[in-house]
């Protein structure tokens, strides 16, 4: 914890992108507050409708830069001290990928995650407590890139890479020792305190 923090530092805003079932917005709520030290998640009533021209007919994905830039419209600039997250339940790609599960701004304010790959069904399987636990690890692991943390090399470390649902499953919820202690840092920063 941090020494003179008595409050929540960081503001998360879930942003629910399309049709997202509320259990998935409140498990992701309750579990980024507790990953991510001094954070309050507040899940926004406002709908953002998946954008028509986002869609790539085709690839049958949505091009994650054009949802990020919907969800910067919606929401406008913001102070250090609060992120934004998308979640939406589509399969979107970057330009050079085959997919993403999700896209942030490394040090920025917005973020997103997309739950279509994420869901055990989509690999023959039907583990609901799975596919949250995915989801969790994507939206922590990208809350990440907005406080400033780069990917890790440590297979179990929340921040590594994930290439596929394999290594998505193989690393934890959690962040490893260093990337914490980067994490507590850029919180202490933007919250004016010392680490």
């Amino acid at each position: 914890m941090l020494r003179g923090v008595k409050a929540a530092w960081i503001t998360v805003f879930l942003q629910p992108i399309g049709k997202i079932n509320k259990e998935v917005l409140d498990y992701l709520s309750r579990g980024v507050e507790v990953r991510i030290p001094s954070s309050a998640c507040v899940v926004a009533e406002e709908v953002l409708d998946l954008p028509a021209w986002a869609f790539d007919e085709w690839r049958h994905q949505y091009l994650s830069p054009a949802i990020m830039k919907a969800l910067k419209e919606l929401h406008g600039p913001k102070p250090p001290d609060v992120k934004v997250l998308g979640v939406a339940d589509v399969d979107a790609y970057v330009p050079g990928l085959n997919f993403v599960f999700g896209e942030a701004e490394v040090r920025g304010n917005y973020a997103v995650i997309y739950l279509a790959r994420l869901k055990a069904s989509l690999y023959g399987g039907v583990d609901e407590e799975l596919f949250m636990e995915r989801a969790l690890k994507e939206a922590v692991h990208e809350l990440g890139h907005t406080l400033g943390l780069n990917h890790c090399h440590n297979p179990t470390c929340v921040m590594r890479f994930s290439n596929t649902i394999a290594d998505t499953d193989y690393k934890t919820s959690e962040f490893c020792e260093v990337c914490k202690a980067k994490l507590l840092r850029a919180i202490a920063d933007i919250a004016g305190v010392e680490s």
